[in-house]
């Protein structure tokens, strides 16, 4: 079993942090740190950016230590204490807008077809696109990872290799059948850590002449998001859904002008009003549409027609099985209408209302008023509840681990002389052979561990409390009478 803890000794830890108590004591007071030369110095922990040490010394500065010349306790407890260091977020920089100057695309002939490769992506496409056109839809990847890279959470994921991976597809039914949901512009899949898109869905279609860019008014969010999954893939098993998809909301919201991405506050403030105001004007007949103009968007935003929303408390604790169950909880049966008398709820509810969208807007604006309108505290706030959350993840990997490697020796004490398996499921051994251990206690339950850091983004107050005020501040700032329900 090597030397990790066990899950009794994990599991006081995890309800420490669970209860919102124990991180900032534990890692952020001040202690003694010892280099390999045996000097001290009294400094507090801020994290680790790559191989150095953050530490925040008695008069307040910042230095960074490397981990190499430190203690071995020193790397030991930089190692059980994982914590990144962030400067602190006061606003998206002005160079977060940048414009992509110029853009190298190399093309190859491949077997499966063509390999197009940028600076920081390797794009495998069944057809022949050529560079020039390659480059013009190369722009939106490269652009939203540069945009990451200023991104308030701080976190870039690495490729597997040198570049992340892009397949685009001439047809929507390879598309599909390689795993791109129905009617999607594009799908991050993270088991493959690859992005899928349809070329039809991205204003591309094929002429005469080869293939041709027929339209620069296709709409990029939906790439945008899925490439936010893929640039923030460590989020994805340490963030419970709502807080993922709300950030891949968030970002694919912020307009794109210019070939350039928008973050000013003004500009972010009014992409969140275009999701609202688009979603009306596509349902308007095309009469109606053409009498559509800025008075009339400003009128429906605050006429109180805007469809009703979830409760922020509500998907402030919301776990993944009940987000994947379109908000709604599994409900109890009558006794023997069904395996263990649940009831699978769809989500789209017993009246057919697809509650999915409902549950997407709720948690997009709930990162909004986090990042843009509490700025530096919200910000700080998600950090924690990231790392308290990942803390609680690696906990339960070591106890996965654990009982992996306990299945493995037991497999092994199976074929041992002697040992009997019985058909009961219990077994017999000589007095002479002591059977593996199985780790201690049962595995936790992925879902309440998503929700562990929960009370370090809540401050310490109940959601009804911190929902209430984020809803009353969202109608304030954007100006739209928004409903929760």
């Amino acid at each position: 079993m090597g030397t990790r803890k066990s899950w009794a000794a994990s599991a006081v830890l995890f309800a420490l942090t669970a209860t919102g108590f124990g991180q900032d004591a534990t890692l952020t007071a001040a202690r003694v740190w010892t280099n390999t030369g045996g000097k001290k110095i009294n400094a507090e922990y801020l994290g680790i950016r790559g191989e150095d040490v953050a530490l925040k010394l008695a008069g307040g500065k910042i230095s960074f230590v490397s981990l190499a010349s430190l203690s071995m306790a020193d790397n030991a407890f930089v190692k059980a204490n994982r914590l990144d260091y962030h400067e602190k977020w006061q606003a998206w920089p002005a160079d977060a807008s940048q414009t992509m100057v110029a853009l190298d695309v190399q093309e190859e002939v491949a077997d499966s077809g063509y390999i197009y490769t940028t600076k920081n992506f390797r794009f495998k496409c069944d057809v022949n696109l050529g560079p020039v056109l390659m480059r013009d839809l190369a722009r939106t990847f490269e652009l939203t990872l540069q945009l990451h890279e200023k991104s308030p959470f701080g976190i870039l994921a690495k490729p597997e290799k040198d570049r992340f991976e892009a397949k685009l597809f001439g047809k929507l039914d390879t598309y599909k059948s390689a795993g791109g949901p129905e009617s999607t512009a594009g799908v991050y899949i993270p088991k493959q850590k690859v992005f899928l898109a349809p070329l039809e869905l991205m204003g591309v279609r094929e002429s005469s002449a080869g293939w041709r860019k027929i339209s620069d008014e296709y709409d990029v969010s939906t790439i945008v998001h899925e490439l936010t999954h893929m640039l923030t893939h460590e989020l994805l098993d340490n963030l419970p859904t709502w807080m993922n998809e709300g950030y891949a909301e968030y970002i694919a919201s912020i307009p794109i002008q210019a070939k350039m991405f928008k973050t000013d506050n003004d500009k972010i403030r009014e992409g969140v009003r275009d999701v609202f105001a688009t979603s009306h004007f596509k349902t308007l007949s095309e009469k109606q549409q053409s009498n559509w103009g800025k008075a009339e968007r400003t009128e429906y935003l605050k006429s109180g027609q805007v469809p009703p929303l979830r409760s922020v408390a509500e998907v402030l604790q919301m776990t993944d099985e009940t987000w994947a169950n379109g908000g709604m909880p599994k409900e109890p049966q009558p006794s023997g209408s069904g395996p263990r008398g649940i009831r699978e709820v769809t989500p789209f509810g017993s009246r057919g209302i697809n509650r999915m969208p409902q549950l997407y807007r709720t948690s997009h604006l709930i990162l909004y008023y986090f990042i843009q309108i509490e700025g530096e505290k919200g910000v700080a706030k998600i950090r924690k509840f990231l790392e308290e959350n990942r803390r609680n993840m690696d906990r339960y990997e070591e106890y996965r681990q654990d009982y992996e490697d306990y299945q493995k020796a037991m497999l092994a004490f199976y074929e041992l002389p002697g040992v009997t398996k019985l058909p009961d499921g219990r077994f017999q051994y000589p007095s002479n052979l002591t059977p593996p251990k199985a780790p201690e206690g049962d595995p936790p339950d992925v879902n309440a561990l998503k929700l562990g850091g929960l009370s370090a983004l809540l401050d310490g107050e109940s959601a009804e409390t911190v929902g209430s005020r984020i809803e009353a501040a969202l109608r304030k700032d954007l100006e739209i009478n928004l409903t929760f329900q």
